[in-house]
């Protein structure tokens, strides 16, 4: 019987570990969770309200609501796909410490306002912002089209022909 009970005291000894591990693994996803929808899917939402009005703006009003009830769907599902990879990931790499951390910084009206002020999309912010992207992808898509280097898989461009001399 002794022994039965020392079993068991050691059994339970040294599954505390295990337990204090698991419920430390569980509070450093969940708090990796609230800081991935404070943070990251937030402004993904906010990004993706303004991205689908833009695209169903023109669009008869029947069609619109079609294409907004189906790509809102799709992006509740892939919000779903990314709190939970995000989540675990910031789990497996910050402490529950630097998580509760982060949350403060995430928090702090000062940088609340400064987030606030980026994501609006008609900030001067966002019209500065979006006016050096569109110019600098612009600049690359000439360069791209002006390339004359052959590609992988094509024949190279012939040159141009000199003009003809008298």
């Amino acid at each position: 019987m002794n022994r039965l009970i020392a079993t068991l005291c050691l059994g339970v000894t040294l599954s505390l570990p295990l337990a204090a591990r698991a419920d430390e693994a569980a509070d450093r996803v969940a708090a990796a969770t609230t800081l991935v929808n404070k943070t990251l899917i937030k402004n993904l939402q906010t990004g993706f309200n303004v991205a689908l009005e833009k695209t169903v703006a023109p669009m008869p009003e029947a069609r619109a609501e079609a294409v907004r009830k189906e790509l809102t769907a799709e992006f509740e599902k892939q919000r779903g796909i990314m709190i939970e990879g995000l989540s675990k990931d910031y789990a497996d790499k910050f402490s529950l410490a630097e998580l509760k951390h982060l949350d403060e910084i995430y928090s702090d009206p000062t940088y609340l306002k400064f987030q606030t002020m980026n994501a609006d999309p008609n900030s001067s912010v966002t019209a500065i912002s979006q006016n050096s992207v569109t110019k600098l992808l612009n600049m690359l898509a000439v360069a791209s089209a002006t390339d004359n280097s052959p590609q992988p898989g094509q024949p190279p461009v012939p040159p141009a022909a000199a003009p003809a001399q008298k």
